[in-house]
């Protein structure tokens, strides 16, 4: 069997009496980072035999622990924090345990995604989870246009290290005024949760309201409908600009009617724009 076991995001104390029974009764343990786990173990006085299994080796290990799951050992995967394979890696391995009639039980526990959820003040009901973006920020700034429009809040994990761009980002593709929530370090001692506009986010982070150490999780509020709005201003501009030199502008506005629903007048002003220069 391959048990795919939750630990602590922090407080250590935050495992299930299952986790701890599995873990402490399995043929051996595979871990993100042997030395995280290692100590947790010891807190809890388990003696186990512990093997590397991370992104950079997956393809190597995946064989050596398929061979000692078909010889009849038990095994059990865990991540440094949380909950295996949400944005970890493992994936490989249980599709090969499936492919092989090999039984993978989870056993469930603590998610940094959410603890988060637990505790926001915007009532979600539905959210999508994203996980990390992507490190450059034009790759990043296209993930997050997409997001824009999303009217179920998401959820992101960040690093320290780009906390402060992608929540700059985050303000100008999304809105300042979008609502959104940070989480710093749950369920450790310097826990700290902050939910605000995006511009005030921001703000607090370079006034180190909000210091740039340890994770994050970031949930976005979903789009009431002024992030499409937008959108559609700005294609209707992009409209306006094309045609201004060979049509009048009533013409463009009676042509945009036909491209979207934005009111008669709106369209007039926006028009108005590239008409009215002086």
């Amino acid at each position: 069997i391959l048990y795919i076991v939750a630990t602590p995001i922090g407080n250590l104390k935050d495992i299930t009496l299952r986790a701890l029974e599995v873990l402490a009764d399995v043929d051996l343990i595979i871990a993100e980072d042997t030395r995280v786990t290692q100590k947790l173990l010891n807190v809890h006085g388990i003696k186990k035999s512990l093997l590397s299994y991370h992104q950079y080796n997956a393809e190597q290990r995946d064989p050596q622990v398929l061979t000692k799951l078909e010889h009849g050992h038990c095994v059990a995967l865990v991540t440094d924090a949380g909950t295996p394979l949400i944005s970890d890696p493992g994936h490989s391995l249980v599709a090969q345990c499936r492919q092989h009639n090999i039984r993978v039980i989870p056993v469930p526990g603590a998610s940094a995604a959410i603890t988060a959820i637990s505790v926001n003040d915007f009532n979600v009901s539905r959210f999508s989870f994203e996980g990390y973006l992507a490190p450059k920020q034009a790759a990043r700034r296209q993930q997050l246009a997409r997001l824009a429009l999303n009217a179920q809040a998401t959820i992101l994990y960040e690093t320290k290290h780009r906390i402060i761009e992608v929540l700059e980002d985050i303000c100008d593709i999304l809105g300042a005024e979008r609502r959104i929530m940070v989480a710093r370090e749950l369920t450790k001692a310097h826990e700290q949760i902050v939910s605000a506009s995006a511009t005030e986010i921001v703000q607090q982070f370079h006034s180190q309201t909000i210091p740039c150490l340890g994770e994050f999780v970031i949930l976005l509020q979903g789009d009431s409908g002024a992030a499409a709005k937008r959108l559609e201003i700005n294609k209707m501009r992009m409209l306006f600009e094309r045609v201004c030199p060979s049509m009048s502008h009533r013409a463009a506005v009676e042509l945009a009617r036909t491209q979207s629903s934005l009111a008669k007048n709106l369209l007039y002003d926006l028009a108005a724009e590239y008409y009215h220069r002086p």
